[in-house]
């Protein structure tokens, strides 16, 4: 699993400890670019994603959509999304929070 959190406006891996978080919106991505909105993280199947956040995200689910299928993995999907943010508010606020996670294939 490939998983990239936004935390104090950088962008890393993310290891664990999410679920306890408080979030403003989860996403639950199927393989082939379907969504939906989740009251709880969701466990993920092979080539499907995740994306958690908390308040202050300002990314249109579309757009959430549309970032996962032209993504090459979670890293890229986040770092697509935190640009969108950033040109809609023009800052990172150190409070926001965004997990991107892709389960990759198996082989």
């Amino acid at each position: 699993m490939a998983a990239y959190c936004l935390e104090n406006g950088k962008v890393r891996e993310a290891y664990g400890g999410y679920a306890s978080r408080e979030y403003a919106g989860i996403y639950h991505m199927s393989a082939n670019g379907e969504f939906r909105r989740e009251e709880h993280i969701p466990v993920l199947k092979p080539g499907e994603g995740l994306l958690a956040h908390s308040e202050g995200f300002y990314v249109e689910p579309l757009e959430i959509q549309v970032d996962f299928l032209k993504a090459s993995g979670a890293k890229r999907w986040l770092e697509y999304l935190a640009l969108r943010h950033i040109d809609r508010v023009r800052y990172l606020d150190e409070n926001l929070w965004v997990l991107a996670e892709i389960r990759e294939e198996e082989v």
